[in-house]
């Protein structure tokens, strides 16, 4: 098995996992190339499905067929019965009391904190990023990535802080607008084209505090950086420009989940989408179909929601119709960011 399905199987947790949450535990494994994500993750789960690691829904209607390769809505990771033996009786480090009352299987990860713990009680720890600090532990660099995805670290069990680490966000491209822009709201947008012919317009138009690189699918593994430079306009609220098709919107709507648990709401920009409406040429999608509800809810918020029935369609209309001549002709660098 290579290493990259080797520790997606280890981020996943028992039972169900969705595929709003794959997407999640995928890029904590590792970095997604745009354009080959869904090829990506299908490798992957097909590997593990392969080795009878995971189950795939056995009904047709349970995938999510907008676009190619298929993939399924969910995947069940069931317990075997070496997974089912437990460890012996231990006695953990105090900062681990909370598994006193657990059963823990033999290849628990929990087992390498609680040993390391052990061996440096009393050090002076020199604080580190965590995948340098899950070298120390495990003699892995990503290990600890999956572990603190657990319910001990989301519930404040544990933390970075116990084990003299800090998570280092994966840093994105941007590139800030002009002086008096600042107090306007930052943009991000989905492909590298069209981020590039923002940037330059920007410069001049000055219609956003900033414009950062989204890269494609991967928006919400990019939460964390993305929120880095927000916060650093003391904002709450980024807007988000891509493809005006099914599959672009849920792009916007994943990440959007992501950032609002970082304290960021994201709003489709709708002036943008309009713009592509008025330039763009609208041709047949790989993808279509109904909108989940939280792309539902970006598109309402931005009035969009006529979009809706264009991917009831299958069709779409290309970020890159945003072209210098069409932004030029739409805005006035003067109007003010509403």
């Amino acid at each position: 098995m290579r290493p990259e399905s080797q520790h997606f199987l280890t981020a996943l947790e028992f039972g169900k996992t969705y595929l709003s949450e794959l997407w999640q535990r995928l890029s904590l494994v590792m970095t997604l190339e745009p354009g080959k994500q869904r090829e990506t993750l299908r490798l992957i789960l097909d590997e593990l499905h392969d080795g009878s690691l995971i189950e795939y829904p056995k009904s047709q209607q349970l995938w999510d067929r907008s676009a190619l390769p298929h993939l399924p809505e969910w995947v069940n990771k069931s317990r075997s019965k070496k997974e089912r033996k437990f460890a012996g009786s231990l006695i953990w480090s105090p900062e681990l009391s909370f598994l006193a009352d657990k059963s823990v299987r033999p290849d628990s990860l929990w087992l390498a904190v609680d040993a390391w713990l052990k061996k440096t009680r009393g050090s002076e720890l020199t604080i580190k990023p965590l995948r340098e600090r899950s070298l120390d532990i495990f003699d892995d660099e990503k290990t600890l990535d999956v572990l603190v995805t657990t319910l001990p670290f989301k519930n404040r069990c544990i933390t970075l802080e116990t084990l003299g680490c800090f998570y280092v966000p994966e840093p994105i491209p941007w590139l800030p607008g002009p002086v008096g822009s600042e107090s306007r709201h930052g943009l991000c947008v989905e492909n590298s084209t069209t981020y590039d012919t923002l940037c330059r317009f920007n410069k001049d138009a000055g219609l956003w505090a900033f414009v950062a690189y989204g890269r494609g699918n991967g928006f919400a593994s990019m939460a964390d950086g993305i929120a880095v430079v927000v916060e650093s306009y003391s904002h709450n609220r980024l807007m988000y420009f891509g493809d005006a098709d099914l599959e672009g919107i849920e792009i916007a709507a994943r990440g959007a989940k992501r950032l609002l648990e970082l304290g960021i709401t994201v709003e489709l920009d709708h002036r943008l989408y309009n713009l592509l409406d008025k330039f763009g040429h609208v041709v047949a999608s790989k993808t279509g179909g109904e909108v989940s509800e939280g792309a539902a809810r970006l598109l309402a918020g931005a009035e969009l929601s006529s979009l809706s029935d264009m991917f009831m369609r299958y069709q779409r209309i290309a970020q890159e119709w945003a072209g210098l001549e069409a932004l030029k002709i739409t805005f006035n660098p003067a109007q003010p960011d509403d």
